[in-house]
């Protein structure tokens, strides 16, 4: 697990909406501290669109199709979205490394979380890549 300094976030996301960001530095962990950089800077309503602009431009960028089977993808977009603004919403105060080094570090930051709300089915399906659907196993309600 990787701990980010402010300036390692800001390159990233410099470099994320540069288009700049090598594949191999395109993990799961950078999609995290997207998502809570966008979120720490932006109003949901406001993140989601950039984040889905910005990963889509990205994703073209590195010769990756946004296709029905690979790329961008609706559904755990906006759960991640959906997660770290929560996340953020009870931190209360923070920097953004220590929101993203927190988050990452917790439980709510495995790759595998999206799996406690949806089935593999449904999450890896093509309707779910496209649009948003709602949780088929629980209702998306986090950190109590």
């Amino acid at each position: 697990m990787t701990t980010y300094s402010q300036r390692e976030i800001e390159s990233l996301i410099e470099r994320f909406e540069a288009e700049k960001l090598p594949k191999a530095e395109w993990t799961h962990e950078a999609h995290l501290v997207v998502a809570i950089w966008y979120c720490s800077k932006y109003s949901f309503n406001e993140a989601l669109p950039l984040v889905r602009e910005n990963i889509t431009k990205h994703n073209t960028s590195l010769g990756t199709p946004n296709t029905d089977y690979e790329g961008y993808h609706e559904t755990i977009t906006k759960f991640w979205l959906l997660i770290v603004n929560d996340f953020i919403r009870l931190q209360k105060s923070g920097t953004v490394s220590r929101l993203c080094n927190d988050f990452i570090q917790s439980p709510y930051g495995k790759s595998s979380y999206p799996l406690e709300f949806y089935s593999t089915e449904r999450l890896f399906s093509v309707e779910a890549r496209q649009h948003w659907l709602e949780p088929d196993l629980k209702e998306i309600s986090l950190i109590n």
